[in-house]
């Protein structure tokens, strides 16, 4: 498994990386402190639309709906800086799930998130989804209720919370709405497994580490959470995804030092002679 360092910003969206201006953000991350990030990339059942019916005798195509990693080319002066390919699945039906998970594009990913837009697929997502962070657009309102028993059940499964503090600096709306979610996060589940992410798309958006820390005040996080959100949870999701792609696995633990000087003992109570008895 490779080595990721902190402090981590898990979504720098594909339009970023697709245009001109990301050699620049990655400069920019890489000077702020940043040494891993990661490339984000949506699939929206709403944008897929439905299947056209074929004619007889016409060949199916066969269409993958998880798109290929981007790959970027190593920035001159990024070394330090490692990218990673994250996927993010906005759902409202298990069924678009299902392809998903078949696609060969799938397993490529180094991250997934999942972002549920109804009360069916938050349900989905807490007792079937192997994922590794939960996400929300901060544009709405969420269509679904989340309580603290779903909370616990999804950090019991491994699932980070994700917060977008981009959206937070361009608009007042936004603004209320990634608010309002830290605080529900607080309320349901005292703030366990928040990260906190850019989202942004210019390097004006985006801030220092030290900065976020500060700013998790605001969303009800300690100086600890804070910190963790940037740093220490990161390394998590990174290990967590690279156990989801590999599946699993059974590994047998064994003491070969206590085992050997047991076998010695063994070895030197037999090689000893037998007490004789003595008469008293």
């Amino acid at each position: 498994m490779e080595i990721v360092k902190g402090f981590f910003d898990y979504c720098v969206p594909e339009k970023c990386a697709t245009s001109g201006s990301f050699e620049e953000v990655a400069k920019r991350l890489l000077q702020l402190g940043y040494r891993t990030i990661a490339i984000n990339q949506i699939i929206d059942e709403n944008n897929l639309g439905p299947k056209k019916k074929k004619k007889k005798g016409e060949i199916r195509d066969i269409i993958d709906v998880v798109p290929v990693p981007l790959k970027v080319k190593m920035i001159e002066g990024c070394e330090e800086l490692r990218i990673l390919n994250r996927l993010t699945i906005i759902f409202s039906n298990q069924e678009i799930i299902n392809k998903i998970l078949k696609s060969p594009n799938y397993r490529k990913y180094n991250v997934v998130a999942v972002q549920p837009i109804s009360q069916a697929a938050l349900q989905f997502t807490c007792s079937s989804i192997d994922a590794d962070i939960f996400s929300y657009d901060p544009e709405n309102k969420p269509n679904f209720k989340l309580n603290r028993k779903l909370y616990n059940q999804l950090v019991e499964r491994g699932f980070y919370f994700e917060l977008l503090y981009s959206p937070a600096i361009q608009d007042s709306s936004q603004r209320k709405n990634v608010i309002a979610m830290s605080h529900f996060y607080h309320s349901y589940g005292k703030s366990r497994n928040i990260i906190i992410s850019s989202g942004a798309t210019s390097t004006f958006l985006l801030r220092s580490p030290y900065d976020i820390v500060n700013l998790g005040f605001l969303f009800g996080l300690s100086e600890e959470q804070s910190k963790n959100a940037i740093g220490n949870f990161g390394k998590n999701i990174y290990i967590h995804g690279v156990g989801r792609r590999h599946g699993k696995s059974i590994m047998l633990v064994e003491d070969i030092a206590s085992s050997e000087g047991l076998e010695q003992d063994d070895e030197m109570e037999l090689d000893q002679p037998a007490h004789k008895r003595c008469k008293q």
